[in-house]
């Protein structure tokens, strides 16, 4: 019977509790055991601190490098064919793939979907620049770490706290109010992905290091 009552909603609930305090607060503390391998690899002394890292870091590590590797490809295959296969004299034929495979009725149509292809692309790929995928703090001075062109590659953006600032939301993207002016360059921040709540308040407030 005593089993039987372990078993219960209310236990269950309270185990629930139990685990998810024990969780929130070992949150920093992941911040800390991660803090010196996320220091080496972007190159920083001690004296910054992580106050901020993004999720699914490898999910866009590897979608930044397959926009850039096939917006390349695409377009190199384009010009390829704009200086070498282009003839104004067949423009209005189908646009034949080896022997058989017909890929647009027309070169114009063609042209219209590389075009499109291309532009959406350079769009999705902007709008991941935006994502800081790390923050560190040195004082009232902060860095930023956005995902480059290439695989593991990174830029790094250093700002000022007086120059942080919250962006009016905006109806292209669904979390507009994660946009955040760092000094010269928009950065997208999740909130609940800080260290802790107070990292954020304190570029929100201006609240200055003693």
């Amino acid at each position: 019977m005593n089993c039987l009552r372990l078993l219960k909603p209310n236990n269950f609930r309270s185990l629930y509790n139990i685990t998810s305090v024990k969780y929130i607060s070992q949150h920093p503390l992941k911040f800390l055991e991660n803090q010196e391998k996320w220091r080496e690899i972007d190159g920083l002394s001690k004296n910054w601190q992580l106050i901020y890292k993004a999720p699914m870091g490898n999910v866009l590590n590897y979608a930044v490098t397959y926009l850039t590797s096939s917006t390349v490809i695409i377009g190199v295959a384009a010009l390829y064919y704009t200086a070498f296969e282009f003839d104004l004299t067949t423009i209005n034929n189908p646009v034949v793939l080896g022997d058989q495979v017909v890929i647009a009725n027309s070169a114009t149509e063609c042209f219209i979907y590389l075009g499109a292809f291309i532009m959406f692309h350079i769009a999705v790929k902007v709008l991941l620049s935006k994502f800081v995928v790390r923050l560190y703090k040195n004082g009232d001075d902060y860095l930023a770490i956005f995902r480059g062109n290439w695989y593991n590659s990174t830029v790094k953006h250093k700002f000022h706290l007086e120059e942080f600032r919250k962006l009016n939301p905006t109806f292209v993207v669904s979390w507009g109010d994660s946009r955040f002016g760092l000094g010269e360059k928009h950065g997208i921040l999740i909130d609940k992905y800080f260290r802790t709540p107070e990292y954020l308040n304190q570029l929100l407030y201006k609240k200055k290091s003693a």
